[in-house]
């Protein structure tokens, strides 16, 4: 298969050359200081699980190839999507595209400009840092790479491209409805990221302060209300055990022992620090559907604030 990944950052890195070293022919489409980084060095991978070593025969370009290409990896946050959509238009052909972003509330969109026989979703479950010219990464084991059908489309295709991923190693995760996914993830992610960035970004600190892990739990509740007055269900449907069933003693514990792991310092805290930006998006995202839904989630309004004010700090 011949693939074209958007965006070379970590996860378009990680991904693309993952996806090159199981045998697909992969141009990784880069700019500024990344494609000069990418020319001198090539890319590199450092799996830090394992220690393993690798460079990937991935393709960098600066401009997409006149040849069609079968499937467009589109690594880049939901910010980024927009400047992306004319280079997306003059691709040749009609390939399939796979967005991997954090954008919820683009989906009819995104589907709606390109087709509902070509426009995918997913998620990615690996995570990582730069470290110079290298991508340090690591699988993260509570998520794995995640595909699915949106707008009652079939789930063939997204299955066929799950395979794809699967075959290059990955993890991956089949669901029914993407959508409902994404929008339970933003409310996911804006309840990690509001109680990490209320004790400096650090998952450390987080570890260690049970009131705040409590909140976590109280605004993915409230996020999973707002989803089902939205009319979806939310998904993973292990995110309504563990914010609505199991004691709250019980889920500050579980918590307690993951952000005080190496895991959460290397795969949260470095992106989430990184990407304040994003995460105020998505807190964004989050505000919208409750004011779409109609319903009071006072304890996201403290998790939304919390993100906002931290990315707004780090651009000051």
């Amino acid at each position: 298969m011949k693939i074209l990944v958007v965006g070379a950052g970590v996860i378009g890195s990680i991904y693309g050359g993952r996806l090159a070293e199981s045998g697909h022919a992969v141009d990784v489409l880069a700019r500024g200081k990344r494609l000069a980084e990418l020319e001198r060095e090539g890319l590199v991978l450092e799996n830090i699980v394992d220690g393993s070593r690798s460079g990937p025969p991935v393709r960098v370009v600066a401009t997409p190839g006149a040849d069609p290409c079968d499937l467009v990896l589109v690594a880049l946050r939901d910010g980024q999507i927009t400047s992306a959509l004319p280079l997306l238009d003059a691709l040749p052909g009609r390939p399939d595209i796979l967005f991997f972003s954090n954008c919820p509330l683009r989906v009819a969109e995104l589907v709606g400009r390109f087709g509902a026989d070509r426009t995918f979703f997913g998620f990615a479950g690996a995570g990582g840092v730069h470290d110079g010219g290298t991508i340090r990464y690591a699988a993260v084991r509570q998520q794995a790479t995640t595909f699915g059908p949106v707008l009652g489309a079939s789930p063939a295709r997204p299955a066929e491209i799950a395979a794809v991923f699967a075959a290059a190693g990955f993890a991956v995760e089949r669901v029914p409805d993407m959508e409902a996914w994404l929008m339970t993830h933003a409310f996911f992610i804006t309840a990690i990221c509001g109680a990490l960035y209320r004790n400096g970004g650090r998952s450390a600190a987080l570890a260690g302060n049970r009131a705040d892990l409590a909140l976590m739990r109280r605004g993915l509740s409230e996020g999973l209300a707002c989803v089902r007055a939205l009319g979806k269900t939310p998904s993973p449907a292990k995110f309504d055990f563990l914010a609505d069933y199991l004691p709250e003693w019980l889920v500050v514990a579980f918590l307690r022992r993951f952000f005080a792991s190496k895991l959460a310092e290397f795969a949260i805290d470095g992106h989430a620090n990184a990407a304040a930006d994003d995460m105020a998006d998505l807190a964004a995202d989050c505000r919208t559907m409750i004011a779409e839904a109609g319903i009071a989630a006072p304890t996201v309004d403290v998790l939304a604030g919390a993100v906002e004010a931290y990315a707004g700090r780090r651009n000051a």
